[in-house]
């Protein structure tokens, strides 16, 4: 799903190689250059900084950290306006290093690398970790703002206050059906 490897992608691969058993921490900024790289994100902009925290447990055991906080942005599926999508998470991943393993074994949280491996690229769990946190339904009232009334109206949408006011016209229509038996 990467369009190619670039310079952008490449300041998101820790050398673990090099590192002493123990916690690194590691600070990254998620910014529009990043989602160009995922020919079909769904996030096109947005501005989440990042804490990673790696803790280097044994020479085959691996655990990130990772903490998300900032805002990605998104389009309303109402008023199709843009809103800033707030994004504070915190994910974990686990990466072992052997060069056979068990397919029973295998889990979200849970990444395989060869044995001799000595960098990862975080660019994709990143991309995935930030796509998790998009809502199923998203609409401006989530980015704290309300939709466009304006392009509501050119689109026919009736608010849930005014539904509540402007009865069904079919029920009228039934009540007059059982006013006549």
């Amino acid at each position: 799903f990467l369009k190619r490897p670039v310079k952008q992608i490449r300041d998101y691969i820790i050398n673990f190689g090099k590192l002493k058993p123990g916690k690194h921490e590691f600070e990254f900024t998620i910014g529009e250059d990043f989602y160009k790289e995922f020919e079909y994100s769904l996030v096109k902009k947005g501005n989440v900084n990042l804490h990673v925290t790696l803790d280097k447990q044994k020479e085959t055991l691996l655990v990130f950290d990772f903490e998300f906080d900032g805002y990605i942005k998104l389009e309303c599926d109402r008023c199709l306006d843009e809103f800033d999508y707030p994004v504070h998470s915190k994910k974990r991943l686990y990466v072992k290093l052997e060069d056979e393993h068990n397919e029973k074994d295998d889990d979200d949280e849970l990444t395989f690398l060869v044995a001799d491996a000595y960098e990862i690229d975080l660019s994709r769990y990143i991309y995935e970790f930030i796509n998790l946190e998009l809502p199923l339904h998203k609409t401006c009232d989530l980015g704290g703002k309300e939709c466009n009334p304006a392009m509501l109206n050119a689109l026919g949408h009736v608010n849930d206050n005014e539904k509540e006011k402007e009865p069904d016209p079919r029920w009228a229509d039934l009540k007059k059906i059982l006013g006549k038996n």
